[in-house]
């Protein structure tokens, strides 16, 4: 079955070639020019993936990023004539998988979205639809024969041996797993484990993501890849 895309731009020109370049692609295209147009049509359709325009006549993009992002993981790509590094990191901050600048490659652009799929191929956007696990999955997530337990704050290896956690360095793993393949900001982390009135020092939070990684190494080969990679001037991204 074909991936879904929908587009929400409000340049005509821009529209169209997108509708082109990515139907040719082999991609299913639904488009919008404004807010409105943009939720009358998400409302009759199960979404793979989201492109949205910043600036809109009745809309902010972001807004409606936040919007998706409350109740999916669905794959979020910001399209933006913005250069500033600011919207750029903000966008990440809120949930969105990638951010492409106009003017941009159609080729390239494409390969963004196949590589965003790859990532979030399992989660769909259906308005309306309840974006929690089925309750007897909702409380532990798996992961490599990993095994976290929400509810009981227990950490299982592979092995089966329980991996002893302080409080924040199982706040920052439970932000993690329920949001794989999206970047953290060090500000985020804080503010999903702890709540607004915390102040983020960068350092601290390096620091418990440091100790954080070495009790939950892939295996006991030092050599071998994290599952909690640095994202440069960012922050940091769970990869299982």
């Amino acid at each position: 079955m074909k991936a879904k895309i929908m587009v929400l731009d409000d340049e005509p020109l821009i529209l169209e070639l997108l509708e082109t370049s990515l139907s040719r692609d082999g991609f299913d295209v639904l488009s919008a020019a404004s807010e409105q147009d943009f939720w009358k049509t998400v409302k009759q359709h199960e979404i793979s993936l989201f492109l949205l325009d910043l600036n809109l006549p009745d809309g902010n993009g972001l807004n409606i990023a936040r919007k998706i992002r409350e109740t999916s993981d669905v794959g979020i790509i910001i399209l933006s004539g913005k250069t500033d590094e600011v919207d750029r990191i903000v966008s990440l901050e809120l949930g969105a998988d990638d951010y492409v600048t106009k003017p941009y490659s159609p080729r390239e652009l494409s390969a963004r979205i196949s590589s965003v799929l790859r990532r979030t191929s399992s989660n769909m956007f259906r308005l309306g639809a309840e974006a929690a696990q089925p309750a007897e999955k909702a409380n532990e997530v798996s992961f490599d024969g990993w095994k976290i337990q929400l509810d009981s704050r227990r950490v299982l290896a592979p092995n089966g041996k329980e991996i002893e956690l302080t409080t924040t360095e199982f706040d920052f793993l439970k932000a993690f797993v329920q949001r794989p393949n999206r970047v953290l900001s060090r500000e985020q982390l804080m503010n999903v484990t702890k709540g607004q009135d915390w102040v983020c020092y960068d350092r601290a939070v390096d620091g418990l993501v440091s100790r954080l990684r070495r009790k939950i190494t892939p295996s006991t080969d030092a050599t071998q890849t994290h599952y909690i990679k640095t994202v440069r001037g960012v922050g940091y991204m769970f990869s299982p």
